[in-house]
């Protein structure tokens, strides 16, 4: 049979897109050499389609390039070349976004500038979650036929930890209710809930509340016939059944005879095609108005009510704290706010095998219901948005600014249990001030989001490091070395950011994924950036050591008889720092001065490149679902986010102050090396949130933000945080030199160095996330067995 032009063209267009198809290894269809088969390939134009939606992934990350060509719209595709990348591909971004909202975030993770995070910052809807998170968000409530055995360890634990004095609280409470007579029914109400807190797993609590009926009619016309399977609805919405396996919650809040009787109000007249239903209108009776009036209730509300109310208090600050009994901390959550105000006579106790509704008087709803007191999974749980033990974290800052400054004298509190207190007080705010920053960069444009990153985004370090250095002004605390522990944190911070963030986050991914990913062209940007900002930050340093003057020590005289021309022998010759010397105030402070303002410069012409003239390079792939942006709610607004950032900020300030106050006890009680101190604890607390997202962003396999993390941070204490130290210290004297020592500087290049090595080839694994934290804690070992300079107080740093 003979084609026509245009069919032979299709089916060559076709077969070309087949057989690029096979050689990639990605279709399920085959194609032979005179077309596709009859009976055994997809129509061609199926193929086209197939092949177009493999097109829109492809084609973004630069592997096709495509023409339109001929009548049928047909696409020929070619193979780009790996190793000539276009300039568009300079940043890849493939993501699926919930909203606009987040994909804006998302955005801003690949710009430069801004603090990558992971979290989101919008809602998320519980319906689209697994069904274990879903789970978590359940109250306590659901009742089901459970059969099974409650016996586990969970269980058990909670009535060792817990059950056991609880239920002998109530069974106290029962007793003195019983001796005041008048409260005997509360007595018989604290007897049957302490019966159920000692082991409350399997049980049900339920309130029995009276309904009133009413029936009123309504006619179906013709145009909405009743069809077999719909159901009448009650009043409240619910649709009645006969069905015996129907849902247990409608037993829950209906009388028995309502479902099982529903068709009784079902007429249908089919001569006139119309139906007829009464519908079911009940309202609940409470009596609980002459419950109020009883003289008994205000004894338990004086007595007993306010010795449980301080209980369950105590156990859901417990338990919630714990994470993992939130369980229990929902239950007597509940109890608290509705069991204790409940009529005696209203509360009923039964084991889920038991339950049934079959009373034709009262329907009994349940207000607590339970089968474990341990979910492993409450990790995930959220709470407005924020990690439930970033959430229980804040008890940390509570108490260390309660401590910090009403117990001076140390009664209360040893300093180095303030000085603990309040670096792990820093985590959790560390996690606000990220959230807020990301929440209203997110809802505004790039600028904003820029500015907010450039002021707000090293906030933590630098009120820590200003605390610090205006400690050192104290004539009392003069011994202790505060600038050196500055330069020191900042040193740690870089290698932190170079090595470890990276290492571990490789180490974790390629552990999960065997071989990641990364783009290449970002991470040489972000290399070759950091190396400026490095030269800038030890070009003073490196010009004192070139043209500065030594100090030697223990000399000798050679000078004998005036006949050799040497003159001294000195068996201890070192490089001496003198602040106060023209060597220092004619020469090196210019050059601070030069390099500081060209690092802020470089910051800005990044800003400026990402920005505004090269923004077209972030190729945005976003797809985004149907009506997102309507449904995009968060849970953060802008000014929400504001007065959480500026109260965080000033707790972190509160809080450094803390640990700067109480700093020395700690560094007097221990031998090792204050460098050794400030590389570690004071660089690494800070960071914590960075790491956490470093490696939650390479077990979703995107390492190239894992790397993005370490170098962001990385190019902000080189770019950002040290010149605006230097600029304070010009403001207000803070004796902040920059003058580092060599195992500073060489152990920063050293790390930029290798990073950049590693990197070279756009792909990681765990083996060389291995080298990178194998080299970091090579070079703490450095640090570890470093001796502090005991010369010229703290000025060499």
């Amino acid at each position: 049979m003979k084609m026509t032009d245009s069919e032979a063209k299709e089916k060559k267009n076709v077969s070309q897109t087949g057989k690029l198809s096979l050689e990639e290894g990605e279709s399920s269809f085959q194609n032979n050499e005179d077309g596709p088969s009859r009976g055994t390939s997809p129509h061609p134009l199926l193929v086209v389609d197939q092949l177009r939606d493999r097109e829109r992934t492809l084609s973004a990350s630069g592997a096709y390039s495509e023409t339109s060509e001929g009548s049928g719209g047909v696409r020929h595709r070619k193979r780009a070349k790996p190793s000539e990348p276009a300039e568009e591909d300079f940043v890849f971004l493939d993501v699926v976004a919930d909203n606009e909202i987040e994909a804006h975030k998302m955005e801003q993770n690949y710009m430069f500038g801004f603090k990558k995070w992971k979290s989101h910052v919008t809602k998320r809807p519980l319906d689209e979650r697994s069904e274990i998170v879903k789970t978590l968000y359940e109250q306590p409530k659901k009742v089901k036929p459970f059969i099974h055995s409650t016996l586990s360890i969970g269980n058990v634990l909670y009535a060792i930890l817990i059950g056991w004095w609880l239920a002998l609280v109530y069974l106290l409470v029962a007793l003195l209710m019983l001796i005041t007579v008048i409260g005997r029914h509360h007595a018989t109400f604290c007897l049957a809930l302490a019966q159920y807190f000692l082991w409350p797993f399997g049980k049900f609590v339920k309130e029995k509340t009276c309904y009133e009926l009413e029936e009123s009619q309504e006619q179906v016309g013709e145009e909405k016939p009743l069809l077999g399977k719909e159901k009448p609805l009650l009043g409240n919405g619910i649709s009645a059944s006969q069905d015996s396996t129907a849902s247990l919650s409608l037993s829950n809040s209906l009388p028995a005879y309502v479902k099982k009787h529903s068709n009784d109000y079902l007429d249908t007249d089919s001569s006139e095609g119309t139906v007829t239903l009464s519908i079911v209108n009940f309202r609940g009776v409470r009596s609980d108005s002459g419950y109020w009036r009883r003289p008994s209730t205000y004894v338990w509300l004086v007595l007993g009510c306010p010795i449980l109310l301080l209980v369950h208090t105590i156990i859901i600050v417990v338990t919630g704290l714990l994470v993992v009994f939130i369980p229990i901390s929902k239950l007597n959550i509940i109890a608290v706010r509705k069991v204790l105000l409940l009529p005696p006579e209203k509360l009923r106790i039964n084991k889920t095998s038991d339950f049934k509704s079959d009373d034709r008087t009262y329907s009994l709803e349940v207000i607590m219901c339970s089968y474990q007191a341990v979910n492993v999974y409450y990790y995930k749980y959220t709470v407005d948005g924020m990690n439930v033990i970033l959430v229980n974290m804040l008890i940390f800052v509570v108490f260390t600014i309660v401590l910090g400054y009403a117990d001076t004298d140390n009664v209360v509190a040893h300093p180095i249990v303030k000085f603990v207190m309040g670096l792990v007080a820093i985590i959790p705010l560390a996690y606000y001030i990220g959230m807020g920053i990301t929440s209203i960069s997110a809802q505004s444009t790039n600028a904003v989001g820029a500015v907010l990153n450039a002021t707000f985004g090293s906030i933590v370090e630098l009120i820590l490091y200003v605390s610090m250095l205006l400690k050192m002004k104290d004539a009392k605390t003069s011994s202790t070395c505060y600038n050196t522990l500055v330069k020191s944190a900042l040193v740690g911070t870089l290698l932190v950011t170079m090595l470890f963030i990276p290492g571990i986050s490789m180490v974790v991914g390629g552990i999960k994924h065997s071989v990641q990913h990364f783009n290449m062209k970002t991470a040489s940007v972000s290399s070759t950036l950091l190396f400026i900002s490095i030269a800038g930050m030890f070009s003073p340093t490196i010009y004192n050591t070139v043209y500065g003057v030594f100090s030697c020590r223990n000399c000798t005289s050679t000078i004998q008889n005036m006949t050799t021309e040497d003159g001294f022998k000195c068996s201890e010759c070192s490089q001496t720092f003198n602040p106060e010397s023209s060597f220092y105030m004619d020469k090196i402070l210019p050059i601070v001065y030069i390099c500081a303002t060209l690092q802020l410069l470089a910051y800005v012409v990044g800003l400026i490149f990402t920005l505004k003239t090269h923004s077209h390079i972030l190729q945005e792939q976003m797809h985004l679902p149907a009506g997102s942006q309507e449904h995009a709610m968060m849970h953060w607004g802008r000014i929400k986010s504001t007065v959480i950032l500026l109260c965080a900020v000033v707790m972190m300030s509160l809080c450094a102050e803390v640990v700067v106050q109480n700093i020395e006890p700690v560094l007097k009680s221990t031998t090792l090396p204050d460098v050794f101190f400030g590389v570690t604890l004071l660089a690494i607390v800070p960071d914590i949130p960075e790491l956490i997202n470093g490696v939650q962003f390479a077990l979703k396999n995107n390492v190239n933000l894992s790397i993005e993390i370490g170098s962001s941070v990385a190019v902000q204490v080189t770019l950002l945080q040290v010149p605006i130290l230097i600029l304070a210290d010009a403001i207000y004297p803070l004796h902040f030199y920059m003058i580092f020592s060599d195992v500073h500087m060489w152990s920063v290049i050293i790390s930029a160095i290798i990073m950049n090595y590693i990197f070279i080839d756009g792909k990681s694994n765990y083996f060389q996330g291995s080298m990178l934290c194998i080299v970091y804690f090579m070079l703490l070992s450095l640090y570890f067995f470093a001796i502090d300079n005991d010369y010229s107080g703290c000025i060499p740093g």
